[in-house]
């Protein structure tokens, strides 16, 4: 059963500058680089929130995911639909899967092709997987994609126009990354990003990667990297939670970013974080938890597992609050695995879930309840509240 945990919130509202050596009467004494700061993820975060948007309390009343229909897929057999970002008025999203076997009988997997969607029309596919190989895909603070690529172990920007991929830092210790999996991006253009080893290409040498063992493990070889200025530091998440050392993947920052989020197989926890830096974890789940969202009023939105109805592990987006208590929960009816979350349409109010689907079940079909699963897919909603594309 998931469970949540209180804690303490920080006031990010700051209303007066306290300055150099004045004192003035203020409930929280800043010194000028933390209000600079302050003021700094402000201006990011406007980027996204109207003025007032982040008053408006979230609505939840009545508020159904709808699977949209006519979501092409490419591969035979399991399909994994991730990483969606919204931009420019267009979804892309990475598509993930396996091709039949080659005339050898080789079946490389984890192969990953990046759709381009604008609503009301077909998908098409944007960069097919000899080129993408992508999983979570990002925005900085000048609006580039930022890419997650399993396909080389790399953390990329890929220009709109050219496609052209330019690599940010695709190796640790002298060794690739194992499989970069979700990222987050601070308002100074630092990259966090997680990496497990479960969606590493079947053609990699694994000796050649990070490692961290099988599922269940906690083998040192998993992390949570910063990358600034393409310098690449693993920070101190895995050491602090060794739990999270089992399959890390969804990553996201508060809204007032003093706060690190990270979640695994094992469950979700927040970091502080100061200077790049992570401390204090507080542990917010203990269910497996895949991806990340958030809103313009600093809600966290968490694609895991639950009981629902007669279904162990029924798919759902939970969602809480910025004091990390539950406010409510969406159903993701059908699907094998809820995979991830992304803002986008007017106003940013729709919100995108996406999903994977393995068709079988060793030689059955695989059932989600008491139905056959539905295939790989997307379902939205549309809230009150804006939120952010990726």
């Amino acid at each position: 059963m998931s469970y949540i945990k209180n804690r303490i919130f920080k006031s990010s509202t700051v209303a007066i500058f306290c300055s150099y050596i004045l004192i003035i009467s203020c409930s929280e004494v800043l010194s000028p680089k933390t209000v600079n700061t302050r003021v700094a993820v402000a201006d990011a975060n406007a980027k996204y929130c109207p003025e007032g948007s982040g008053n408006t309390q979230l609505d939840l009343n009545n508020i159904k995911l709808k699977r949209e229909k006519n979501i092409p897929l490419i591969y035979q057999g399991y399909n994994n639909i991730e990483g969606p970002v919204w931009h420019d008025g267009v979804l892309y999203y990475s598509n993930m899967g396996s091709h039949l076997p080659d005339k050898n009988g080789f079946v490389l997997s984890n192969q990953a092709a990046i759709w381009r969607w604008v609503i009301g029309q077909e998908p098409q596919l944007w960069m097919d997987d000899t080129e993408a190989g992508t999983n979570g895909l990002a925005l900085d603070s000048q609006g580039n994609l930022i890419a997650a690529r399993q396909l080389d172990g790399s953390i990329v920007t890929i220009d709109w126009k050219t496609r052209q991929i330019t690599s940010l830092a695709d190796g640790f210790n002298n060794k690739r990354f194992n499989s970069p999996n979700d990222l987050t991006i601070a308002h100074d253009d630092r990259i966090f990003f997680t990496d497990p080893n479960w969606n590493t290409p079947s053609n990699i040498d694994l000796d050649s990667t990070q490692g961290g063992g099988s599922a269940g493990s906690l083998e040192p070889g998993q992390r949570i990297y910063s990358i600034v200025n393409g310098n690449v530091k693993a920070t101190a998440v895995t050491e602090l939670v060794p739990a999270l050392r089992d399959k890390p993947n969804g990553i996201i920052l508060s809204l007032d970013q003093e706060q690190l989020i990270v979640g695994g197989l094992r469950g979700l926890w927040a970091f502080d974080l100061t200077a790049g830096d992570v401390s204090n974890p507080q542990q917010i789940l203990d269910s497996p938890i895949d991806g990340l969202g958030k809103d313009c009023n600093g809600n966290i939105y968490i694609t895991t597992t639950t009981q629902v109805g007669e279904r162990a592990d029924g798919q759902v987006v939970l969602i809480i609050d910025k004091e990390y208590q539950k406010i409510g929960q969406l159903n993701v009816e059908g699907i094998h695995i809820v995979t991830n979350i992304a803002f986008g349409g007017e106003n940013r109010k729709t919100l995108f879930v996406t999903g994977l689907t393995d068709p079988d079940d060793g030689d059955m079909p695989r059932y989600c309840g008491d139905s056959v699963c539905l295939s790989a897919g997307i379902y939205s909603a549309k809230l009150n509240v804006p939120g952010f594309p990726y």
